[in-house]
């Protein structure tokens, strides 16, 4: 704006002199030259500054190779860029002189239910108003990686759909795998109390938070997961499917899964029976993703 009025006084006052101080002769007026990017607002080449750090790397091993890439979408106003376990960014493309340009959220925490990776969390992007601007991105499964949607449910909330054959295998998004042997066994151990009633489900919901912090799946800090999200007999389990990786040669889960499978349907008329993915010894548990 400072820009403007200063050109329309410059011009102004060239006109003024010519009128009141020349008596209508001609002469050279030589301009100045523009100074470097003074009519240009290109926002998008000015870094970006993040409120905190991004979290360490967490969740499904064969993820880890979309670190340092990003993926873009355009629509007719803006561009956004998704960087896997970093941040993701709006970039206004109208031509007004201050385009918004900035993060919608910085990589933080997985979004766990069922025993599945359903969604990554980016929180304490950009200030908007009394808040700061957060993103979900969820998954879907493709032959290729390409962000594919983007909405706002609510006011500064973003939910992007990201297409990746990472997500295409049954298997491949789901918790307990992930898990040092350590903290298999405290889940081991959280889930034989639980069955035995000696904690309420909400001590299960908290202890089971703890897990996935000290695992670096949730930030410390996070509020402990509903009912829903802890739910460890997900039917999800039981959908064997026919999808495979479309960019993973080896993946060799399916004949343990299948095996326990059918231990859950014929122990499911067993009163007081609790069969899931921990019913199985400890070598089995390590060859059901080995990708």
């Amino acid at each position: 704006m400072k820009t403007y009025v200063a050109v329309f006084l410059t011009l102004s006052c060239v006109l003024l002199l010519y009128l009141n101080c020349c008596d209508g002769k001609t002469f050279d007026v030589k301009l100045l030259e523009e100074p470097s990017g003074l009519w240009s607002h290109n926002e998008e080449d000015k870094p970006l500054v993040m409120q905190i750090n991004p979290a360490n790397f967490s969740g499904p091993p064969h993820f880890r190779s979309l670190i340092g890439k990003c993926f873009n979408k355009s629509d007719n106003m803006y561009q956004y860029k998704f960087c896997p376990f970093f941040n993701v960014t709006q970039h206004e493309l109208s031509l007004r002189w201050n385009p918004y340009n900035g993060i919608l959220g910085v990589w933080q925490d997985w979004e766990i239910a069922n025993n599945t990776f359903t969604a990554m969390l980016l929180k304490e992007g950009d200030k908007c108003g009394s808040i700061s601007r957060t993103s979900r991105v969820v998954f879907e499964c493709a032959p290729e990686h390409q962000l594919k949607n983007v909405s706002e449910p609510r006011t500064c909330e973003y939910l992007f759909t990201f297409q990746t054959p990472f997500v295409c295998h049954p298997n491949a998004m789901l918790v307990y795998p992930t898990l040092e042997d350590h903290l298999r066994d405290a889940w081991d151990e959280l889930e034989g109390q639980y069955v035995r009633e000696e904690i309420t489900k909400k001590g299960y919901n908290k202890e089971l938070t703890k897990i996935f912090q000290r695992a670096g799946f949730i930030q410390t800090g996070t509020k402990p997961l509903s009912k829903k999200s802890s739910d460890m007999l997900s039917s999800n389990n039981s959908n064997t499917g026919n999808n495979q990786f479309t960019s993973l040669e080896q993946c060799t889960a399916m004949t343990t899964w299948q095996t326990l499978i059918i231990l859950q349907k014929q122990m499911s008329s067993v009163p007081g029976h609790v069969t899931s993915f921990h019913s199985l010894n400890r070598r089995d548990r390590n060859n059901t993703f080995d990708c």
